[in-house]
């Protein structure tokens, strides 16, 4: 693409039109045989200054006499109709895909359809004064004239003014327009928007044959790379979702609906990172030829995804191993699928996702709206599976700064956020995932969860973290990396302080260096602990957990409330010189109730942070929470604990996002500062984690060396 020609004709035009005074139809057609409808104006505005005029004409000067654009496919101020007796859409220049394009204006205009002449719209340039606000032009004239094209391919739009530097946009369908180089879309905070600030070099403005062949990439689906493919954003999330939601309801494949959209989307993450790889043609595609009148598929499809599937599963066998997924196909002539309505569901995904990127979508909570739209209902609300918004999991794990190498684990992982996150975080410096993440564990009691977990592990880099059907309560990861059966977490083979097995050390626990977690808490989910002779846990099992005795230590209490007890199985899960992240009920961290359980965590961890949530951060639950950022010292560290010490303590009013909910399902919506002189959202979230996250890498520099080498504070960002 690199164009230096461009910045020569520019030049050249200067020397030769800076004194032009006036620029009309006629100057186009006659200087560069370009068509135009544009109306007499001048080159210089009342301060002297060149026009917008001067500035669309020296650009089109460039383009033609560069040879990146044709003259014939190029009209200046072409004029779209809005609709009936409608003002029309006038953008500055547009560059057709056919040069007919002018023979078709003329039918369109006789017969008032201009459907045909919209879709040959290839690019729209627009271009305004320094003076005017970029992203008024860009939202109020580009990005209307874009939206005008009515064709299924991509259209791509230019904005310039009299800067060296110039910002280039693409759309396909009904999705919003964004930056064409995805990489300038986020700025300095993270954050993907238009980026305006990051403009594109002019030598990286595509040429007329460049933008040709970007859209034919997306065209022939059996040529298709990842690099062709547009990332999934925020404005059309919600519209995938509901596609696949629509296709559901006419299906009604026979399989649970979750699960089996984990699955496709797994091959879907796979074929991906293949691409991306190999640099090979993608797989996860459907041909029109390749459906049958009958509503059934070609067996080259089914050859296809079956070829697809046996990849795949080498690498993620937890979920596309054949024993345990819900789809496949039978060893006859025509490879015909177990469930033939699952195979028509499986379509309807690939239809809906193949011209699109998982791997480059920008929303991180892509598992947790899969989950929250298409779950059980029921089960969600009485299990409490409200799962912990990425931001939130991303500020504790920054906090816990997991470094490459350290074993992480969420002992009721859900959807394996932390884990996931954690990954991202620990190699956020290389330029490609590395190929194992085992030393990431995730342990649930819901077995559902574990597919959509596997798939969070794919999306974030790597899909071979250790995961575990299992409750954490009364089963434990032991040291030989095996579980504990049901029943055997006991006072029979436990001690009660130190958990270790009374008989074989083979049996112990395996500790790990970090534990992040958000456990299921609160007076609603309560463990029955001998409350009129119930026992949700077998007494033999509840006995071995100190807090048990701790929250009142005149009588045994007749209930618990889990949080408790997994802050104990946090800690005990702990190595020495471990460190955790937990969520808590504020109640835990603040009631009289709980303070002899406050005192024994206090007597045995080194309490680094504390910082309340608001307390719509976590949607429908709407309870109020506090995060506790804990060290667990060595036996040589006892000083820790014995000296005074300072606690880093933030309360988050501003959490960057608004938790809506429709029907029961959750989403989460960026929430924008907005200019207080405008009123316009700014390329910046309201939120105070940023602020927190600088607090407390300063606070870290104040306390003990062994707190600082336990955060790893000099690779702290």
């Amino acid at each position: 693409m690199s164009n230096q020609k461009l910045k020569y004709y520019l030049d050249e035009f200067d020397k030769k039109y800076s004194d032009l005074k006036e620029i009309d139809t006629n100057w186009y057609q006659d200087t560069l045989h370009v068509v135009s409808f544009n109306k007499k104006a001048t080159t210089k505005d009342k301060n002297n200054n060149f026009s917008e005029e001067y500035l669309r004409a020296r650009l089109v000067y460039a383009l033609v006499n560069s040879g990146l654009y044709n003259k014939e496919y190029i009209c200046v101020e072409f004029g779209f109709p809005k609709g009936n007796g409608g003002k029309s859409l006038n953008p500055d220049i547009v560059v057709f895909k056919n040069k007919d394009w002018l023979n078709m204006y003329k039918e369109a205009k006789s017969s008032k359809n201009f459907s045909k002449i919209r879709q040959n719209v290839l690019a729209i340039f627009e271009t305004k004064k320094n003076d005017k606000t970029v992203e008024g032009a860009i939202e109020n004239q580009l990005r209307s004239a874009m939206e005008l094209n009515t064709s299924k391919d991509r259209i791509f739009g230019v904005y310039f003014d009299d800067k060296p530097e110039i910002l280039i946009f693409k759309k396909i369908g009904n999705s919003e327009i964004v930056r064409f180089n995805e990489e300038r879309a986020i700025n300095q905070d993270g954050i993907s928007g238009w980026n305006l600030d990051n403009r594109d070099l002019l030598v990286d403005l595509p040429s007329q044959k460049d933008f040709t062949e970007n859209n034919e990439s997306i065209s022939n689906l059996a040529k298709l790379k990842l690099s062709s493919l547009d990332a999934i954003d925020e404005a059309n999330f919600s519209d995938i979702m509901n596609l696949i939601k629509r296709a559901n309801d006419s299906i009604r494949p026979d399989s649970p609906l979750r699960p089996l959209i984990v699955e496709f989307l797994t091959l879907k993450v796979f074929d991906e990172k293949t691409s991306k790889r190999n640099n090979s043609y993608l797989q996860f595609y459907i041909l029109p030829d390749e459906k049958m009148e009958d509503g059934t598929f070609t067996k080259s499809f089914r050859e296809r995804i079956k070829n697809l599937y046996e990849n795949a599963k080498r690498e993620y066998p937890n979920v596309l191993d054949r024993e345990k997924r819900l789809f496949t196909y039978r060893e006859d002539e025509r490879l015909s699928p177990t469930k033939l309505s699952d195979e028509k569901f499986l379509v309807a995904v690939i239809e809906t996702f193949q011209q699109r990127a998982i791997l480059k979508a920008k929303n991180e909570s892509f598992n947790q709206i899969i989950f929250n739209n298409f779950g059980d209902e029921k089960q969600k609300a009485d299990k409490g599976q409200f799962f912990t918004p990425i931001p939130v999991v991303k500020n504790i794990i920054k906090m816990l700064n997991p470094q490459k190498g350290e074993e992480l684990c969420d002992p009721c992982c859900g959807i394996c956020d932390f884990p996931a996150m954690s990954f991202r975080h620990s190699h956020r410096d290389d330029p490609e995932y590395p190929p194992n993440a085992n030393n990431f564990y995730g342990f649930d009691l819901e077995s559902s969860n574990l597919k959509l977990a596997e798939l969070n592990l794919v999306l974030n880099g790597d899909g071979g973290a250790i995961l575990e059907h299992m409750n954490s309560l009364s089963q434990k990861f032991l040291a030989d990396n095996t579980v504990l059966k049901e029943g055997d977490f006991t006072t029979n083979n436990y001690d009660p302080i130190t958990w270790n097995h009374t008989r074989n050390p083979n049996k112990d626990l395996k500790k790990f260096k970090i534990i992040a977690t958000n456990p299921p808490f609160g007076k609603g989910r309560d463990l029955k602990t001998g409350a009129k002779g119930k026992w949700d846990l077998p007494k033999e099992t509840v006995v071995l957990y100190e807090t048990w005795k701790e929250k009142t230590p005149n009588k045994v209490p007749n209930s618990m409330d889990m949080g408790v007890l997994f802050l104990e199985n946090a800690y005990k899960s702990l190595e020495d010189g471990g460190r955790m992240g937990i969520v808590l009920s504020n109640s835990i961290a603040s009631i009289k109730e709980w303070e002899n359980v406050r005192k024994w965590f206090l007597e045995r961890m080194r309490l680094v942070a504390v910082f309340d949530l608001p307390s719509n951060t976590f949607g429908e639950t709407g309870v109020a929470t506090t995060i506790l950022i804990a060290y667990k010292p060595k036996k040589s560290e006892k000083q820790l604990l014995e000296n005074d010490y300072e606690v880093f303590v933030k309360e988050i009013k501003n959490i960057g996002y608004e938790v809506t909910t429709v029907k029961r399902s959750i989403h989460f919506e960026p929430q924008y500062i907005i200019n207080e002189e405008t009123f316009e959202k700014e390329d910046k979230l309201l939120e105070d984690f940023t602020g927190m996250q600088k607090g407390f890498k300063e606070f870290l520099k104040r306390q003990e060396e062994e707190i600082k080498e336990a955060f790893h504070l000099e690779r702290m960002d």
